[in-house]
C-alpha cells in the first residue's frame, strides 16, 4: 500500500541519488526494461478496480498494438495507468534500432492519468526508460489538470534517464501531439 509514496520519495530526490536507485532497480529486474515491473503488485494490491473501474492492459496486448501501428513519432495515451502500453510501444521501437539510432525526442509521449496512486509509478516507469513527453495528472474527459509533468531527456539518448519537471498547471492545456 505504501508503494506510491515510496516511489514519490525516490522521484523527489536529487538526480544523482535518484539515478543510483534507478540503476539498482534495473539491476534487480535483470536489466529487463521491456515491461512494467510494478503491474502485478498494482493489480493485486493497489488498484481501485471496484471504485474507479480501473483495469490493466496485459503486456502482450501492448506489444500487439505497437506492432499493428508500427509508426514513429508522437504517441498519445489518454488513460496511461502505470504506463504498460507506453512501455510496450517504447520497447518495440527501441528493439528495431540500435540504441544510438533511437532518439527520445523523435518519439514524444503525451499521456493522462487520473489516479493519484498510479502517477508516481507512471513517472518512474517513463523516466527510467528515458522517455520524453508530457504527463497530465488529471481527467482527460474534462481536461481538468491537477499537475502537468514534463519528461526531459537532456542527452536525447535512449540509455539516459529523463528528468521530471513539474509544470505550471495554470497554463492553458494544449495537446502536444
Amino acid at each position: 500500500m505504501d508503494l506510491p509514496n515510496a516511489v514519490t520519495k525516490i522521484l523527489d530526490m536529487d538526480l544523482e541519488d535518484r539515478n543510483k536507485i534507478y540503476r539498482e532497480l534495473i539491476r534487480l529486474n535483470d536489466n529487463d526494461l521491456s515491461y512494467d515491473w510494478f503491474q502485478e503488485v498494482y493489480e493485486s494490491d493497489l488498484s481501485e478496480r471496484k471504485q474507479k473501474k480501473q483495469d490493466f492492459t496485459p503486456n502482450s496486448l501492448g506489444v500487439l498494438c505497437s506492432l499493428l501501428t508500427s509508426q514513429t513519432g508522437s504517441i498519445h495515451e489518454p488513460t496511461a495507468g502505470n504506463g504498460s502500453m507506453i512501455i510496450a510501444d517504447w520497447w518495440q521501437r527501441c528493439t528495431k534500432l540500435l540504441p544510438w539510432e533511437h532518439f527520445p525526442s523523435q518519439n514524444i509521449v503525451s499521456c493522462w492519468e487520473l489516479s493519484d496512486r498510479s502517477i508516481p509509478i507512471l513517472l518512474l516507469n517513463l523516466s527510467i526508460r528515458g522517455i520524453m513527453g508530457y504527463v497530465y495528472h488529471g481527467d482527460v474527459l474534462t481536461k481538468e489538470v491537477k499537475q502537468k509533468y514534463i519528461l526531459l531527456n537532456r542527452k536525447d539518448d535512449t540509455l539516459s534517464f529523463s528528468e521530471i519537471i513539474k509544470a505550471d498547471t495554470n497554463a492553458k492545456i494544449v495537446q502536444e501531439l
